[in-house]
């Protein structure tokens, strides 16, 4: 007994027959009309093949029906002869749906592709997946464009998103070619992605103190990939103002390299409005510390020599915002 259920265990692994594929019906959607390359003819290649298990689906799309005609020629393949190449390979009907015809009409004629054809569509896939201006998006096939041989016939691309979900840097995408509305290859792409913004960029060498001029900064695109934090996108917020660091040629200008003097400096007398409730008073004080607009800043009354803390408003006034002993 134990040698007959090793002979049958032998059996099932060298036929590849499964008996899990009994509970999973399998649709089989005959074209009207299909081409191929040949020198063979795949049922994938002449019906739709739907169903649930993945790797199952893939042995049966492989699945060898004959040869192909002569190059230019058709030849005719019915339901029945599709059904006998099935039980000659060990499946059982009774797994499968039949829809479509009963005839299938195949020609054996083939075009040239090459991946770079798909560069304008991918890159219209990702502008519509990132929402950017297509000025800003650069695409380009990683390595040599690659040739290949599809059936003849209209092909129609769709993209599968990457699994990371990022489209800058290197990106993996998976193109779904489609020949006349049936799916007839599907290929990876690998590609490089980047997403250009305009910034602000040195021109020339910018010592410590120097002034931002139209002489030596200009208006870049750049990689975001390769901006840091602070990169500032408006030469009017750079011209006149003055460098805090030195800077090379092609440095991209930051907000921390911009020398950003004090409103009012130390020992300086301003104004102060001190608000209480709906009372405001208005009282001379003088600054005991350098402050930018918005900064929060102590401040002696010169009257009383208390210490306040107010908001710098502007180069003559701050805003109490509480008093001090």
């Amino acid at each position: 007994m134990k040698t007959l259920f090793a002979i049958g265990v032998v059996f099932y692994f060298l036929s590849g027959w499964t008996p899990a594929f009994a509970n999973q019906a399998v649709l089989i959607r005959i074209l009207d009309k299909a081409t191929v390359i040949g020198p063979q003819v795949h049922l994938g290649e002449i019906a739709e093949v739907v169903g649930e298990n993945k790797a199952i689906l893939e042995k049966l799309r492989r699945l060898d029906l004959g040869r192909a005609a002569l190059v230019g020629t058709t030849l005719k393949l019915t339901q029945s002869y599709m059904k006998i190449v099935l039980r000659r390979e060990g499946y059982s009907l009774k797994d499968f749906t039949f829809e479509g015809g009963d005839v299938v009409e195949v020609l054996t004629q083939s075009q040239e592709f090459s991946t770079g054809d798909l560069l304008p569509e991918a890159k219209s896939f990702v502008l519509k997946e990132i929402g950017e201006s297509p000025d800003n998006l650069d695409v380009q096939l990683i390595g040599s464009e690659k040739k290949l041989l599809l059936p003849a016939g209209k092909v129609t691309p769709s993209f599968r998103p990457p699994l990371s979900g990022k489209y800058e840097g290197t990106v993996l995408l998976t193109a779904e070619l489609q020949i006349d509305g049936h799916l007839a290859r599907v290929l990876p792409l690998r590609m490089t992605v980047q997403v250009f913004h305009a910034v602000v960029v040195a021109t020339k060498r910018i010592e410590n103190g120097d002034k931002f001029t139209a002489g030596n900064v200009v208006l870049a695109r750049k990689p975001t990939s390769a901006l840091l934090k602070g990169s500032i996108g408006r030469l009017e917020n750079v011209l006149g103002r003055t460098a805090s660091v030195p800077l090379v040629p092609g440095s991209v200008i930051r907000m921390n390299d911009i020398y950003d003097p004090p409103m009012i400096k130390h020992g300086r007398t301003v104004q102060a409005v001190v608000r209480r409730g709906n009372i405001e008073i208005t009282v001379q004080v003088r600054a005991v510390e350098d402050g930018k607009a918005g900064d929060n800043i102590r401040v002696e009354n010169t009257a009383t020599h208390k210490l306040l803390r107010g908001q710098v408003l502007d180069e003559k006034t701050v805003l109490v915002l509480q008093e001090r002993p």
